[in-house]
C-alpha cells in the first residue's frame, strides 16, 4: 500500500465556501424569524430554518468533499449519505430550539446549543467521510480531529451569538461572511486530519452509490432552490411583521390619542360590560364628576348604599332604573337624561346621562357607553331663577293689591280721624281708637307687602355693621328671643361697611330671629355671621342675579328642625306658612327678601330637615368711608 496525495478543485472550494456564506446569512435571518413568532407558527419557522439550515451546512461539507480528488474513484453510499444529512438538520433544529427557548437565553444556554449544534455537525462530517466508497483505507489526525470539533462547536455558538442579536443588514452580511469562513474552516481542517493509503485489492469498483458529477450537480441546485426559498419566505414573512407592526404602532398611537382626547373630554364618560355590568373604562372627568374612584365600583349593577342613582325621596336607584340599563334592555339610546347621584361625599349632584348599547350583529347589546356631566350648578340657577321670576311675579301682584289696600286704610283711617273729633261718647270713642289699631295694624301688613315688592322707600346709607349687630344681637335679639336660646356673633375682622337701610335691617334681623325661635322651642343656638366676599367668591348660582362687585354676607344660621328641600323654595313666597293658624302671617320672610334685593343684593337660604336653617342676606360693599350712624328704628315690623 501506498499513501495517496489528494487535490482540490478550486471551483468546488469556492462554491462551497459561497454556500458556507449564504447558508449564513440564512441562519441568521431565519433564527431571527423564529424567536419573532410564537406557537405553532414558531414552531413552523423553527423547522424550516433547522431543515434549510442544516441542509445549506452539509451541502457546504459535501461539496468541499466532491472537490477534493484523490487517484482512486469515489463514490457514496445513499443510506449514510441522507443519515449526515439529517445529522446536520437535526443538529441545527436542537441547537435552535435551545438558543430560541427564551426571550432572552443567558450565556449558559447559548453554550449548551452551540456544543450541542456544533457536535452534530461535527458527526455529520465523520459521518459523511464514512459514506466515501473508495480503494484506500482512511486514517485519522486525533489532534486535527479535536480542532475541527472545536472550530464547529466556535462556529455554532457564534452563529447562535449572531442571530440572537439585534444588527443592522449591513453588520449581518460581515457576520455572515465571517461565519461561512469558520464553517468553510472546521471542514478543512477536518479534511487535513485524514490521510487514505491505496489498498488495490478493495472490491470498490462495484458498490452502489451516486457517481460524483451528478451528487455536486444535484447538491448545489438543491441547496440553492431550497436556500432562496427559504429567505423568499422570511421576506414576506419579515414584510408582514413590518405591515403588522405599523399597524399596530398605528392602532397604538390611535389608541393614546383616544384615550387622551377621552382624558380631556369635559364629560365623564364610562364604558361597561352590557351583561356583566363591569366598568372597562372610564376617564378621570367620570371620577371627578362621581366624586369617588371607580376601582371601587367595578359594577354599576351593584352599587353600594353609599352612593349611585338616587330618587327624589333619597332612595336608591334599583339596578334597572339606571339610564345604562334602560339603554341595554332597549338596545336604543337614552339621551339627555337627568339622574340625581349621591357622591362619595354624601352630596347630591344633578347629572344629565347619555347611554348607547354597542350590538352585536344579532342585535344584542355587549357594551353600552354612557357619557355624562354635572349640571348640578345649572340646575341651581335655572331653579334660582323660576323662584326669582315667580316671586317677581308674586311681587307685581302684591304691589299692586297693596296699594289698593293702603288707599282704602286711609280712607277708613280718615274717616275714623273724623269721627273721633266729632264725638264724646266714651263708648264710641273706644270703637273708634280699636278701629283704629285695626287700620294700624294693615298698614304694617301692607307696608311688608310694599317691601316684598321693593316699593317701600328705603334710606340706604353706609352701615358699619361690625359695630351695628352685635348691638342688635345684645340690645333687641337677646329680649326677643328669651334665656333657652343662646346668641352668638361672628364678625370678621376688617368687615366692609355695606349699604342698606339701617331700620329695614333690623327688622329683618328681628324676622330672622323670631323664625328661628319658632324652630328651636326646646332652645338651641342662634349664630349671627358677617363676613366679607369678594366677587369671584360668589357662588356661580348668583352671578346672574347680583350686579357685578364685592358683598357682605350677614347670615343667620339656627339650630332648628330645619326645612325640606321643596318647603325651603317657598319659603320666601308671602303668606307662605308652616305654622299653626294664628302663629304667623307668612310675611316675615318675604319681607327679608324685599329689603335685600331693595338694596342691591340677594337673599339666599339653605336648609336641611333635622339640620337648622341659614338664612343669607348679601348686601352691596361700599368704600371705607365715615360711616353714617343711624340708629335703628324703634319699632320693627315682624310678622
Amino acid at each position: 500500500m501506498h499513501s495517496l496525495h489528494g487535490t482540490h478543485d478550486p471551483t468546488l472550494v469556492s462554491l462551497s465556501v459561497l454556500i458556507a456564506i449564504l447558508g449564513s446569512w440564512t441562519a441568521l435571518d431565519l433564527l431571527r424569524r423564529v424567536r419573532a413568532n410564537s406557537g405553532a407558527v414558531r414552531r413552523w419557522w423553527l423547522a424550516g430554518a433547522a431543515a434549510a439550515t442544516g441542509a445549506s451546512i452539509w451541502s457546504m461539507h459535501f461539496v468541499a468533499m466532491l472537490a477534493y480528488n484523490l487517484d482512486v474513484e469515489v463514490r457514496y453510499d445513499t443510506g449514510t449519505t441522507v443519515l449526515s444529512l439529517l445529522l446536520a438538520v437535526a443538529a441545527t433544529a436542537a441547537g435552535f430550539a435551545a438558543a430560541s427557548a427564551k426571550a432572552k437565553p443567558g450565556p449558559w444556554r447559548i453554550g449548551l446549543a452551540g456544543l450541542t449544534m456544533g457536535l452534530g455537525i461535527c458527526l455529520m462530517h465523520y459521518v459523511g467521510m464514512a459514506a466515501m466508497r473508495l480503494a484506500a483505507i482512511a486514517s485519522y489526525d486525533f489532534l486535527l480531529v479535536v480542532a475541527s470539533g472545536a472550530i464547529a462547536v466556535g462556529a455554532s455558538t457564534l452563529a447562535l451569538l449572531l442571530a440572537l442579536s439585534d444588527r443592522s443588514g449591513s453588520v449581518r452580511a460581515v457576520s455572515a461572511v465571517v461565519l461561512g469562513l469558520a464553517i468553510a474552516g472546521m471542514h478543512y481542517t477536518a479534511m487535513f486530519a485524514v490521510s487514505f493509503e491505496a489498498a488495490p485489492h478493495a472490491g470498490h469498483g462495484d458498490a452502489p452509490g451516486i457517481p460524483v458529477q451528478a451528487m455536486a450537480l444535484g447538491v448545489a441546485a438543491c441547496t440553492l432552490l431550497l436556500l432562496s426559498l427559504a429567505l423568499t419566505a422570511a421576506m414576506f414573512d419579515r414584510r408582514l411583521e413590518l405591515i403588522a407592526s405599523r399597524e399596530a404602532e398605528a392602532l397604538r398611537h390611535s389608541g393614546e390619542r383616544l384615550r387622551a382626547i377621552l382624558d380631556q373630554m369635559p364629560v365623564g364618560v364610562i364604558v361597561a360590560d352590557a351583561t356583566s355590568g363591569e366598568i372597562v373604562f372610564s376617564n378621570p372627568e367620570a371620577t371627578r364628576v362621581l366624586g369617588h374612584a371607580l376601582e371601587h365600583t367595578p359594577n354599576w349593577r351593584a352599587y353600594p348604599a353609599s352612593f349611585g342613582g338616587v330618587h327624589p325621596d333619597g332612595r336608591p336607584l334599583a339596578a334597572d332604573e339606571y339610564p345604562l340599563a334602560r339603554a341595554v334592555l332597549s338596545s336604543e339610546r337614552v339621551d339627555r337624561e337627568p339622574l340625581l347621584y349621591r357622591r362619595g361625599d354624601k352630596s347630591i349632584s344633578h347629572l344629565e346621562v347619555s347611554a348607547t348599547p354597542l350590538c352585536d350583529n344579532d342585535g344584542r347589546a355587549e357594551l353600552v357607553i354612557a357619557a355624562f356631566q354635572d349640571v348640578t350648578a345649572r340646575t341651581q340657577a335655572e331653579q334660582a331663577l323660576r323662584r326669582a321670576q315667580r316671586l317677581e311675579a308674586m311681587g307685581q301682584l302684591t304691589g299692586g293689591v297693596a296699594h289698593d289696600f293702603n288707599n282704602l286704610l286711609m280712607v277708613a283711617s280718615g274717616n275714623l280721624q273724623l269721627l273721633a273729633r266729632r264725638t264724646s261718647d266714651p263708648m264710641l270713642l273706644r270703637f273708634v281708637r280699636s278701629a283704629m289699631e285695626a287700620v294700624r295694624r294693615g298698614g304694617d301688613v301692607t307696608g311688608r307687602l310694599l317691601a316684598f315688592a321693593r316699593e317701600q322707600p328705603l334710606e340706604a346709607v353706609p352701615i358699619e355693621l361690625g359695630v351695628m349687630l352685635p348691638d342688635i344681637a345684645d340690645n333687641v335679639l337677646s329680649r326677643t328671643l328669651g334665656g333657652t336660646i343662646r346668641i352668638q356673633t361672628k364678625i370678621e375682622p376688617g368687615l366692609w361697611p355695606a349699604l342698606a337701610d339701617a331700620g329695614e335691617l333690623q327688622a329683618a334681623l328681628l324676622n330672622l330671629a323670631i323664625n328661628a325661635r319658632d324652630a328651636m322651642p326646646d332652645g338651641g343656638i342662634l349664630t349671627i355671621r358677617a363676613e366679607n366676599v369678594m366677587a369671584e367668591a360668589l357662588p356661580a348660582d348668583m352671578h346672574s342675579s347680583l350686579a357685578a362687585g364685592d358683598y357682605v354676607a350677614v347670615s343667620v344660621t339656627d339650630t332648628g328642625v330645619g326645612m325640606t328641600e321643596d318647603v325651603a323654595a317657598r319659603a320666601f313666597e308671602p303668606f307662605f306658612t308652616t305654622k299653626e293658624v294664628g302663629h304667623g302671617s307668612g310675611l316675615g320672610l318675604s319681607q327679608v327678601y324685599g329689603f335685600a334685593h331693595q338694596s342691591g343684593g340677594m337673599a339666599t337660604i339653605s336648609s336641611r330637615p333635622g339640620e337648622g336653617t341659614r338664612v343669607t342676606v348679601w348686601l352691596p360693599r361700599v368704600p371705607a368711608i365715615e360711616p353714617h350712624r343711624q340708629s335703628p328704628s324703634s319699632e320693627a315690623r315682624v310678622a
